[in-house]
């Protein structure tokens, strides 16, 4: 398995408005294109205005073809519209689960 851990640094005061239009339209596009949530946090202490979310795949043929699949899905182009201006950055990490690790 591999894991995609995708960090967001909302607009200050953006936080509540991103996490209520994910929910209710980037979540529905998600499930019917397979992807597997494992986690989806925002920060309590440290940076504020940060989400962290956690999906599964399994390999990068995986990855790549579940999200171009959820690219060309009107749904999705409609939530990113939705959401336009309220990231100011994000990162996009892929990992692994080592020897020991509960999730591998």
């Amino acid at each position: 398995m591999i894991y995609n851990i995708r960090a967001y640094n909302c607009v200050p005061r953006m936080l509540n408005k991103y996490l209520e239009i994910f929910e209710n339209y980037a979540m529905p596009v998600n499930n019917k294109h397979g992807f597997k949530l494992i986690g989806y946090f925002i920060s309590d202490i440290g940076p504020q205005n940060q989400i962290v979310h956690i999906w599964e795949y399994k390999d990068l043929n995986e990855f790549n073809a579940m999200k171009k699949k959820r690219a060309a899905d009107p749904a999705w182009s409609d939530f990113r519209d939705r959401t336009a201006g309220m990231v100011a950055d994000q990162e996009d990490k892929i990992m692994t689960g080592t020897s020991f690790s509960p999730l591998k």
